[in-house]
């Protein structure tokens, strides 16, 4: 009898890997917004980081992919107390588990946590008192999204995903993208 149960755990586990979906790349644009720590000279930024990413993973099975990400975000105008303008960017390269929950077949939910190695750097770009926080970075990142997916095998997918991320130069780090992606 127990080698019927284990026939049936085994068999029931490679079923529910047979629609894995295998590798996936794709991209994304967004924005964020950032708190700068209170160890730097600058005040709270005004405006948004604007981001690009790219993205590319395996998925494991209908539940479980592994991902790394590429991503740049710089801001447009930030401003310090003296009208300054103050550049702030951050730059990482991510690794992340997601955790996905099938709500049909064209529409599924995910959760995502993982680190990163990266880069912020928040500067003043005054002209005769010119100074800046240049980092690199390393920690955790989580986030959640959906897919919804299209085509002949829903082999494309638009991808909305939020994430944030803990980094040392900034209190709060976090951002919102939309994109394509494409599973071979």
């Amino acid at each position: 009898m127990n080698k019927f149960a284990a026939l049936f755990s085994a068999s029931m586990l490679l079923a529910s890997t047979a629609h894995a979906e295998g590798f996936y790349i794709g991209g994304s644009f967004g924005a964020g917004d950032a708190t700068l720590s209170t160890d730097t000279l600058f005040d709270d930024p005004d405006d948004r980081l604007y981001l690009a990413k790219g993205v590319g993973g395996y998925r494991i099975n209908d539940f479980l992919a592994v991902e790394g990400s590429l991503l740049g975000a710089s801001n447009d105008d930030y401003y310090d107390g003296f009208d300054n303008n103050v550049d702030v960017s951050f730059s990482a390269v991510t690794t992340s588990f997601l955790g996905i929950i099938p709500a049909s077949e064209n529409f599924e939910l995910f959760a995502k946590a993982g680190g990163y190695l990266g880069e912020s750097d928040v500067g003043d770009s005054f002209l005769f008192f010119g100074s800046g926080n240049e980092e690199d970075e390393s920690g955790f990142l989580w986030g959640a999204g959906a897919f919804i997916k299209f085509g002949h095998r829903n082999q494309f997918a638009i991808r909305l995903e939020y994430e944030e991320f803990d980094t040392d130069a900034f209190d709060d780090l976090w951002t919102v993208s939309a994109g394509f992606q494409y599973s071979f």
